[in-house]
């Protein structure tokens, strides 16, 4: 268990501080269909989701580093989840809410941190609403919110220390399937 002298340099900000509204739009067809992130997969789906093409300068830009709150519940997520863009520019629908960083973020610690239900389902409860197919995000309120944040040295040495167990794990779930090939 982690002693509270550890968090000791970790400091308290307020997310309105961290994170903007991505009000970045696909103006001028940037972006084609084949562009276009599934945000429950953060995979590109190369056939695009079925909008029309006339849509798409509305869908908006999703950026690496930026995040998207994919509000479908589950048994793991009660209030939705956010996801990080770490897979490549492009674009998503206009349904889902979109984050951008103020400033540059370590993505391997943010892709984790952001994402983790402990930390976030306490703001979320706060900062989300009942939709009629999903829950909403409400960005004023999450904005208020406040969370612990590391250093970016300690950032880094964190997010590297995940996309390492990341990798151990990807390594040993494909063992198995390997030994029968």
């Amino acid at each position: 268990m982690l002693s509270i002298r550890y968090f000791v340099a970790w400091e308290q900000r307020k997310l309105g501080d961290i994170f903007e509204k991505n009000i970045e739009k696909n103006k001028g067809m940037i972006f084609s269909e084949d562009s276009t992130i599934s945000i429950s997969s953060m995979k590109y789906k190369t056939e695009g989701n079925g909008a029309k093409e006339t849509s798409l300068p509305r869908y908006k830009v999703l950026r690496i580093g930026d995040i998207a709150y994919e509000g479908h519940t589950n048994k793991n997520y009660m209030y939705g989840r956010f996801v990080l863009n770490d897979l490549g520019d492009g674009i998503m629908s206009p349904r889902f809410t979109a984050l951008r960083p103020k400033q540059k973020l370590d993505v391997l610690f943010w892709k984790n941190y952001i994402h983790y239900e402990p930390i976030m389902r306490e703001i979320l409860v706060r900062s989300t609403k009942q939709g009629t197919m999903m829950n909403e995000l409400v960005v004023t309120d999450f904005f208020k919110e406040s969370i612990l944040v590391p250093t970016d040295l300690e950032q880094r040495k964190i997010g590297i220390l995940l996309s390492n167990f990341d990798s151990l794990i990807d390594l040993h779930q494909r063992k198995p399937n390997t030994l029968f090939s």
